[in-house]
């Protein structure tokens, strides 16, 4: 089985979140598996909120941001 990494980043109200979830629902359609991560400065964040409430395995890092 491969894994595959998808890093999506942008600025606040970009649409992060809604591409996140929609695309995450596509590929489950297409019956792969989906694990999400999100990261901010603080902990409890919407977008953990949001997406965990699609039905998506999610974990949050917070605390710092990544830097690529």
């Amino acid at each position: 089985m491969k894994t595959r990494l998808i890093i999506v980043g942008g600025f606040l109200g970009a649409g992060k979140t809604t591409l996140l979830s929609v695309l995450g629902r596509l590929l489950r359609e297409r019956g792969e598996k989906v694990g999400l991560i999100t990261n901010d400065q603080t902990t409890g964040l919407v977008d953990t909120y949001t997406l965990s409430a699609h039905d998506f395995a999610v974990e949050e890092i917070a605390g710092s941001c990544f830097l690529l």
